[in-house]
């Protein structure tokens, strides 16, 4: 044997320094493998130095004892007779190949081969392990100080004489951990004049749903602090499926003690949150907390969720709803804003802001993240306020270097300490401050992703379905929640509002995915309001639900959605007769409601009407015809009207021509029809009579509209109504799609309806963002400046693909146009004047849309929410209340204040009952306001989304005083003795 025996590894790569390197994974993992079993401590004795990775240059010719390790894959040019100096030098050769356990069997028969024996190849695993964490953390910080351009200041002589010490003292039998510190923390020692500050390791577990019994990492089985990312869903079933695996992890939990593991639960269930409503989104918050805390006994203090759902917005719900910190990172291709640091300080709108983690962890399964590993860490030692490195595991067994990189961590902190994100955001760092980001740095492609990946059935139909969906379990609650602030409630009324509970799960589980097709267009049944209009009070009348959308069987107890149309007319059954209780009977009559918090005037279409009724307050304007009643209804807000069922007044006559010829129209605004296309030739205002949008169906790449059929269908004294039928026809003229599409005019209302149904012939296949059927607006001037309807918030955007549930805004000075999509979210400019609102891409089974058209809205996310919001009506045969034929329930004086629910909740101490009203900004301007009920309530506060104070609210004389911020969204409880 050689006096200075060496070993190295011949090799032309070295690890990372300036850029990352790229090669195939099996090379990449035989070169860190290779390294790693030189570090065996049957190589290293007789040693003279540490092992190196070196030029196969520098070695041809091989020395006498020398241990060298081949990695497989390409290699530098060596002699052809490089084997026979090898064996003519009594050197020793090895190959290293990806797997490491085969590697380090290469090297000890190598060795044996060679006549070497010894208690060292029987050296126990974790010597083992520890010797090679040691020689990765050698190797690293010999990297970082050429990364850094940095004098090498470990102390070599001293490092090498504690290894050797180690080795030998394992090859006695005695304590070789004291020797194999020591040579660790001569490696922190050296590293630390390169960066003396804190350096931060983050080890992430994306639990995968579809490999629940997928092992543990390292980590957590050696109490090493991790981050677990998964859903709320994700982790009941990991308890049902994997009960073993679920043990493990809860053992790490133990309530009312300083956890290691950090649950990172953002969602209850990963869906498109981004696009759907407020409530939606606030539900499936709750429910992921509500999960944690029944599966771990813990409130989980991170937001995070791999798909994406990020939006302006969100960290003041975040707040909200619990949480403290949150997790900005991509992991599905979402646009997020492009930051730099690791962690940053992120505001919303509101002024209110999380600390949130931007760093995208490195995959642990991955050899090039431990080949690349200097590389990440001295570009986090470079920009970041506090330099940090994570690791993610996704199922996959993690690469043999992970190991070393935690005997590493065994040993001393060498390159800094491991933690989770809530040690990280306590005490590491407070996160460098962006600003609020504006909408159009957030898009995720749920289009794609449903058509593409997904093949959903209804990729763009199962948005505005559930959104009306949603919209009717508020208005239930709310009714409920009327009731309450009137009446002491029962034991009746709780199990009621459990079985609505249940319903409303049901419907948030099924999502966007589970909606039927709309109901043709038709009369409905007495006593349902079908369409209708919101305004605020004092301005002009704004449009209100469309028809009543059947639900799909849904899951849960209580019946499950089926049992929500029952729920709705039980509450509003129990409201009416409350405010019925001293009405006179005999007089049959409707009593319509409106679960909205401003003034509507809805559009009811009635069954059963027995003769005429004067057009006097609330009804506006009415028309009779067979049997069937058109009423425009004016309602307060979260209040009532009461409309008799039976009149022998004359019919009313028209004040002007809703309909003629190509033309609706009503006091404020008028649409011509295209008689080529049947499209929307000019939609305007009356005052200006400048035209706002024009409007065409299109098939992308290409088509035209050509009508067969335009005929006035209703001209009568309350609605002007105009139905087209006709074809969308390639250039060849084959017909592509038929269509129908009707527009409506409703007098004492500035909107107009629009109902587009298609008869799909030739299927759209591709891209679904270029191959679709959808409706096309234009407007008249390229200088115009588009905003859409975001959460309540009206943005501005130059964004390409502008999507919003709620509405698109075209801007021109002071000419205000707005297209209110009806939760229709996918829409796409075209060109500089137009923008196309998709209707119907591949695979796309929903046949119905409705959109809606309007000028010149003060408070557009009134309309967009009163549009979509039913209007319960109940049948009574008593007259009128005492109050009179209406009345408001609850009432908000500042209409930027939309709220978003009023449900019925738990008392605070002392207090008898209580509801509760979630309310958010969306003019973004901070202000004050007063609430007001019907009955005066004894005490008020402001509440999160859990019920829990945050601050009592002193009344003013019989109002509930609300300060509030731009953009805020919050939560006010009201309680009565």
């Amino acid at each position: 044997m050689s006096e200075e025996r060496q070993l190295h590894l011949l090799s032309s790569y070295r690890l990372a320094t300036s850029y990352p390197l790229q090669q195939t994974p099996d090379e990449v993992a035989a070169w860190l493998n290779g390294y790693a079993a030189l570090w065996h401590p049957a190589a290293l004795a007789g040693a003279t130095q540490a092992p190196q990775a070196s030029s196969s240059y520098d070695h041809d010719y091989p020395r006498t004892g020398f241990v060298y390790c081949i990695p497989e894959g390409a290699q530098l040019f060596q002699p052809d007779n490089w084997s026979d100096r090898v064996a003519e030098a009594k050197a020793i050769v090895f190959r290293a190949t990806a797997s490491r356990a085969e590697t380090v069997e290469q090297l000890l028969g190598a060795l044996r081969e060679a006549g070497q024996t010894g208690p060292l190849f029987d050296a126990p695993a974790e010597a083992v392990r520890l010797f090679a964490g040691l020689g990765y953390g050698y190797q690293m910080l010999d990297t970082l100080y050429e990364a850094m351009d940095h004098e090498k200041l470990l102390d070599g002589p001293g490092f090498w004489a504690d290894v050797v010490a180690a080795r030998d003292a394992l090859e006695r039998g005695e304590d070789y951990l004291i020797h194999l510190r020591a040579a660790a923390e001569k490696l922190q020692a050296g590293r630390e004049p390169v960066y003396s500050g804190s350096l931060y390791w983050l080890d992430w577990v994306h639990l995968d749903p579809k490999n629940l019994n997928a092992q543990w990492p390292t980590s957590l089985l050696a109490g090493l602090p991790i981050t677990l990312l998964a859903s709320g869903e994700t982790l009941e079933r990991l308890a049902e499926q994997a009960p073993d695996r679920f043990a493990e992890l809860k053992a790490k939990l133990p309530p009312d003690l300083p956890q290691a593991v950090d649950l990172c639960v953002g969602s209850y269930r990963d869906r498109e949150d981004a696009l759907m409503p407020a409530e939606s989104q606030l539900w499936n918050l709750r429910a992921a907390r509500k999960a944690a805390r029944e599966l771990f006994g813990v409130e989980p203090a991170v937001y995070g969720r791999k798909k994406s759902a990020y939006h302006p917005q969100l960290p003041g719900w975040l707040l909200h709803a619990g949480f403290k910190h949150a997790v900005l990172i991509s992991s599905d291709g979402g646009l997020i804003p492009s930051i730099r640091s690791s962690a940053v300080n992120w505001p919303g709108p509101d002024g209110k802001a999380v600390e949130a983690f931007t760093r995208e962890p490195l995959p642990a399964h991955d050899p090039h993240t431990f080949f690349n590993l200097v590389y990440h860490l001295h570009q986090a030692t470079t920009y970041d306020s506090a330099p940090t490195v994570s690791l993610a595991h996704k199922g996959e067994p993690a690469f043999a270097s992970y190991a070393d990189l935690l005997a590493l961590a065994d040993l001393a902190p060498v390159f800094g300490e491991w933690t989770n994100l809530s040690r990280y955001f306590g005490g590491a760092t407070s996160g460098d401050y962006i600003g609020v980001q504006s909408a159009d740095e957030f898009f995720a492609d749920y289009l794609d992703e449903r058509v593409t990946n997904e093949r959903r059935p209804d990729p763009v139909g199962g948005f505005p379905k559930h959104l009306r969906a949603r919209r009717r379990i508020d208005s239930a609650f709310t009714l409920a929640a009327l009731h309450r602030a009137l009446t002491p409630h029962t034991a009746e009324d709780e199990a009621s509002l459990k079985r609505l509970e249940a319903v409303e799960d049901a419907i948030e589980l099924a999502g966007v995915n589970g909606v039927e097709d709309n109901p043709p267009p038709g009369p409905l049944p007495e006593g349902r309001g079908r369409e209708g209009t919101s305004e605020t009070s004092g301005d002009s009348s704004l449009p209100g639900a469309p028809a009543e959308l059947p639900l799909p069987s849904g899951r849960g107890p209580g019946g499950g959605l089926s049992s929500l149309g029952e729920l709705e007319s039980h509450w509003a059954q129990k409201l009416a007769d409350r405010i019925q209780i001293r009405s006179a009977a005999g007089q049959p009559g409707l009593m319509v409601f409106n679960p909205c918090a401003y003034t509507r005037r809805v559009a009811l279409e009635v069954d059963g009407f027995r003769g005429a009724i004067p057009v006097t307050d609330p009804v506006k304007a009415a028309e009779f015809s067979g049997g069937v009643a058109r009423l425009v209804v004016e309602v307060p807000p979260l209040g009532f009207a009461w409309v008799p069922r039976a009149g022998n007044a004359a019919p009313p006559k028209p004040r002007i021509k809703l309909a003629d010829g190509l033309t609706v129209r009503n006091e404020f605004i008028e649409c011509d029809l295209d008689a080529t296309t049947g499209g929307i030739r000019s939609f305007r205002d009356l005052r200006t009579r400048a035209t706002r949008f024009g409007q065409q169906l299109v098939f992308n790449p290409g088509s035209k509209m050509v009508a067969r059929d335009i005929r006035v269908t209703n001209s009568g004294a309350a609605l002007g109504e105009i139905v087209t039928v006709g074809d969308l026809v390639s250039e060849r003229d084959e017909v592509l799609a038929g269509f129908t599409q009707r527009v409506r005019a409703w007098l004492g209302r500035p909107v107009l309806e629009l109902r587009i149904e298609l008869d799909v012939r030739h299927q759209p296949s591709g891209y679904p963002w270029h191959a679709f059927y959808g409706a096309r607006f234009g407007w008249r001037d390229d200088r115009a400046v588009l905003f859409r309807g975001v959460n309540g918030a009206n943005t501005q955007t130059g964004y390409t693909r502008p999507v919003s549930p709620d509405y698109l805004e075209v801007r021109l000075g002071a000419e205000r146009s707005f297209l209110f999509t009806g939760g229709l979210p996918f829409v796409q400019r075209h060109g500089a004047r137009m923008a196309d609102v998709i209707l119907a891409p591949e695979g796309e089974r929903t046949r119905a849309f409705d959109l809606l058209l309007a000028t010149d809205r003060e408070w557009p996310m009134q309309t967009a929410q009163g549009w979509v919001s039913p209007t319960p009506v109940v049948p009574t045969e008593k007259g009128p209340p005492a109050v009179g034929t209406t009345g408001w329930l609850g009432h908000v004086d500042i209409p930027s204040l939309l709220l978003l629910s009023l449900r019925p909740c738990p008392a605070g101490e002392g207090g008898g009952r209580a509801v509760a009203g979630t309310f958010v900004e969306t003019a973004g301007f901070g202000g004050a306001a007063d609430l007001r009920f019907a009955r005066d309530p004894s005490a008020a506060a402001l509440v999160d989304a859990a019920g829990n104070v945050l601050q009592p609210l002193t009344l003013n004389v019989d109002a509930i005083p609300l300060e509030y911020s731009a953009g805020e969204t919050f939560r006010v409880r009201a309680e009565w003795v």
